[in-house]
């Protein structure tokens, strides 16, 4: 994955990208096949919230659809 800047939410962590491939889990690096939550957000990008499978671990990321 990509990772052109991050910032920090309540509970996850969100990458902002600009690969539209599946990530891997930033603690294990377990690849990870579905988003357990997405959001499109009106300023221009699709919100992903993902938790691993092998260790929990939670983490959005963001993709940006115009600049």
């Amino acid at each position: 994955m990509m990772v052109q800047s991050a910032r920090q939410t309540s509970a996850f962590q969100a990458l902002a990208t600009s690969n539209l491939s599946r990530p891997n889990c930033p603690e294990c690096g377990n690849a990870l096949l579905v988003a357990e939550e997405s959001l499109f957000v009106m300023s221009g990008r699709i919100d992903h919230a993902w938790s691993c499978d092998d260790c929990g671990n939670e983490f959005v990321t963001s993709i940006r659809l115009w600049r």
